[in-house]
């Protein structure tokens, strides 16, 4: 990240935005912009480490912290999260720049689905689109229901996908369990079983009150993966916490789960909801919430023209975990499509 320019801008909604800008004069303007979008709970500090691969690219970077996150603003009122607003501010970034080049939006976790939108709600402005773990998510036109979801899913693959929404979309989750036990959260988000990868995403994220208990007790009994043994990383995670608290993240679950994104949702549904530029998704074996198999669902509906499948052997934060990998996957893509 130390290549590249911090910056701020207020937007008409008065929300403050950081986000950080490869130079100019280093890209090629001919060539789409990539937009690096984080997820859950994390900021633009997470593609620290796919970063440099990208800089090898002619492609401009613009990697903001997202609403709630790092040094943008952090609402705490739900309806602030509303889709098509968070996208409109992002937009707004683009023509505070200047860039008139396309863009390719690319996203991780919560990340993924902001950079679905963005594509569906600004297709003249992209080229394509790339989104880490979370496959592409159809518009819906029914209210959310998180217990009918986990109902569903576990019925029909054997778990409760959405297990650990009932904690993280808690109106008082945040305050109350988490943001007094940051150190517990940090083991239960990054721990593995044996150190390495197994099923303790299945465990803690995929069964029903596993992640409240975990953290509420305040526990730290399980060994980190090997990026999250770095004392640094830990201490950035924990002390961005600490200063933000983890409220304003949680309205991204809030904002699903009591629908605020469903008038959008129900535009986008009736405008019709097909990827037609190139369209790169990268999946993970250990990710029991966000499975690689759910792109099938998309690619068997016709909604993907031009789909690349890549998997990985990582868990859920693949941009932590395999970094060289996921930035060769976008560099060798960007190349093969004329987009680097």
């Amino acid at each position: 990240m130390d290549q590249l320019q911090k910056k701020q801008i207020e937007t008409k909604r008065g929300f403050t935005y950081t986000y950080y800008i490869s130079p100019a004069e280093k890209a090629d303007a001919s060539k789409p912009v990539l937009l690096l979008a984080h997820g859950w709970p994390d900021n633009a500090h997470m593609w620290q480490w796919v970063v440099p691969h990208l800089l090898k690219t002619k492609n401009r970077l613009v990697i903001p912290d997202l609403l709630g996150y790092g040094g943008t603003s952090k609402p705490t009122d739900p309806k602030d999260y509303e889709i098509s607003a968070m996208v409109g501010d992002v937009v707004e970034i683009f023509k505070a720049e200047k860039i008139d080049s396309k863009i390719i939006p690319c996203g991780h976790d919560w990340g993924s689905y902001f950079a679905q939108r963005f594509y569906l709600l600004n297709k003249p402005l992209v080229a394509g689109l790339i989104t880490l773990n979370v496959a592409l998510m159809p518009p819906r036109t029914d209210p959310f229901d998180l217990d009918a979801v986990n109902a569903y899913t576990e019925k029909h693959i054997g778990y409760p996908i959405y297990a650990y929404w009932e904690l993280f979309s808690d109106p008082t989750g945040p305050r109350d369990v988490m943001d007094p036990n940051l150190e517990s959260l940090y083991h239960a988000i990054h721990g593995s079983a044996d150190g390495v990868s197994d099923d303790w995403m299945m465990k803690m994220f995929c069964t029903r009150g596993a992640i409240r208990e975990f953290v509420s007790s305040g526990r730290t009994d399980v060994p980190l993966k090997k990026f999250a043994q770095d004392e640094g990383f830990k201490k950035a995670f924990i002390d961005e916490k600490k200063e933000g608290g983890m409220t304003a993240p949680g309205c991204w679950y809030r904002a699903m789960r009591e629908n605020y994104h469903l008038e959008t949702e129900r535009k986008l549904k009736e405008t019709g909801f097909v990827v037609e530029q190139p369209y790169l998704f990268i999946g993970c074996t250990g990710d029991a919430v966000c499975r690689t198999d759910a792109i099938e669902v998309a690619k068997g509906a016709g909604m993907v023209k031009d789909l690349t499948v890549k998997e990985l052997e990582s868990g859920h934060w693949c941009p932590f975990e395999k970094p060289d990998d996921v930035g060769r996957i976008v560099v060798e893509w960007l190349g093969e499509k004329g987009f680097a």
